[in-house]
């Protein structure tokens, strides 16, 4: 069952719903009653079709938002625009599945008429901003480079006016995820900004102040001295020397082009072709790479966890569910794309949509995996290794392994959460055509932990303010697990 969706790798199939009878661009104007409207209709959907809205952020502060936003919206608008607000007003919920997504469309549009852009990444750790990338056109920047202030706004402002757009638990998470959306956040809250100016502190401790121009096309290519940042794309099992077998799984979902991203034949062969390989190599442990991984399915990551697992395993002690009109609507029009009897999950939610009322919250016997049988798992201890940008089932199973007791989890705490509100679904508001998602479930980890929190190490390892062309982490596991099986 998919246990969440990630700013990274957006994979739920669109749900067919009405909307505005005429196709909408982010230009399309509407009026001032009709914005109004489907501001109303949004609340009034959250409201009823998310888990817990109310959880985090109370009624009384969205009720208090709500009548400001709906006061403010007294002239047309455009649907960029009105997509911002309502994304903002989502946002309050201060939970990840809780989300307008960004205009991908639009700013992309935006670049491919050569708009200009900022020129640089960043990297932020414990609420400090550096930079990680800058393009090789700019001078006196330098990756590395701690940026002190924006235009003359102190980080403590400029942050969180760009934050402020984005759906997240905790000021980390949202930390995370504005790294790799910063340049499409800065051009949504300052389309018109041209340059930027900047207070920074160099590696040597001098502090300077520079204007950067923003930059479009080819002049953003990085600067290219020194070796690239090492990469954790795609999937990988070997052997690091003759005792300790790497495996990075990669995504939770199908990557073969034209594929069916929910088919896990191709990755289960992976998997077990490549534990058989490591037990016939004699391999004494197993490091098992969950970085930088955006998620999937359980389906997928059910097989990796059948290798190591020695009792059966599911991937919640609890997921509950509320019904309501919009998450019954979205569930048959998902039911309505499938063949006569591959319904799966969403034939068995039908039912259990049809036997309560809107409202009702319902907890699903969740069915367990079986391991492997005894004599054809991999017996050797198991090191599950994570970092700020494991997201969605990457999070859920390292937290499995932690429960269950299956191995230990090394790295850094996570950026999204463990315990979560999540299984996402989506309503379409009527009259602009704006998609909005929402939680539809609370999924508690084995643990039992009930308020929602990210995976902590069981061995925290120490992670460089920038990647580097080494993987100095891996490094520091390679040695633990070598040092603890030398005795």
């Amino acid at each position: 069952m998919l246990k969440s969706l990630t700013l990274f790798a957006t994979l739920m199939t669109a749900l067919a719903a009405p909307i505005a009878a005429q196709a909408p661009t982010p230009d399309t104007v509407y009026e001032a009653d009709v914005v109004r409207a489907d501001f109303d209709q949004l609340y009034a959907g959250l409201r009823a079709a998310h888990f817990d809205l109310f959880a985090v952020t109370p009624q009384a502060v969205f009720d208090q938002r709500h009548a400001e936003m709906r006061a403010g919206f007294d002239r047309p608008m455009t649907r960029l625009d009105i997509r911002r607000e309502f994304q903002e007003f989502t946002a309050l919920a201060r939970h990840a599945h809780a989300r307008i997504d960004f205009p991908m469309e639009a700013y992309g549009a935006f670049r491919a008429a050569g708009g200009r852009v900022l020129p640089l990444t960043i990297s932020i750790r414990e609420g400090r901003i550096f930079v990680e990338t800058r393009a090789a056109a700019l001078e006196g920047l330098e990756p590395g480079d701690e940026i002190l202030a924006f235009n003359g706004q102190p980080n403590t402002v400029w942050i969180p006016a760009l934050t402020r757009h984005l759906s997240a638990e905790t000021p980390r998470f949202a930390h995370t995820l504005l790294e790799a959306y910063l340049r499409g956040l800065v051009w949504l809250e300052w389309p018109d900004m041209t340059e930027v100016t900047l207070e920074v502190r160099h590696a040597d401790g001098s502090v300077e102040t520079l204007t950067l121009p923003f930059l479009s096309g080819d002049a953003l290519a990085p600067a290219e001295e020194g070796e690239q940042p090492f990469s954790l794309d795609g999937r990988e099992a070997h052997m690091i020397g003759s005792d300790i077998a790497y495996l990075r799984p990669g995504p939770f979902y199908n990557t073969e082009p034209d594929g069916n991203v929910w088919d896990p034949s191709a990755f289960t062969a992976f998997v077990d072709n490549s534990f058989n390989d490591f037990r016939a190599a004699g391999a004494e442990a197993l490091i098992l790479d969950l970085r930088d991984n955006p998620g999937g399915d359980n389906s997928f990551s059910d097989p990796v966890m059948a290798w190591i697992a020695d009792q059966p395993f599911r991937f919640a002690s609890r997921f509950t569910v509320r019904v309501s009109e919009e998450t019954t609507a979205a569930n048959q029009a998902r039911l309505d794309t499938l063949p006569d009897g591959e319904g799966g999950m969403s034939a068995v939610y039908a039912e259990l949509y049809a036997a309560h009322a809107p409202g009702e919250t319902v907890e699903i016997d969740l069915p367990y995996a079986e391991p492997r049988p005894e004599g054809e798992r991999f017996e050797g201890p198991v090191y599950v290794l994570i970092n700020r940008y494991s997201f969605s089932n990457a999070v859920t199973m390292a937290a499995q392994i932690q429960d269950y007791g299956f191995g230990v989890v090394t790295g850094e705490t996570t950026a999204d959460m463990a315990t979560t509100y999540g299984a996402m679904e989506q309503f379409i508001l009527p009259r602009t055509g704006i998609v909005v998602g929402y939680p539809k479930a609370h999924i508690v980890r084995i643990n039992g932990t009930f308020e929602s929190h990210p995976v902590t190490p069981d061995i925290a390892l120490d992670f460089p303010v920038l990647r580097g062309s080494e993987d100095v982490v891996l490094d520091q596991l390679v040695a633990h697990v070598r040092n603890a099986i030398d005795g």
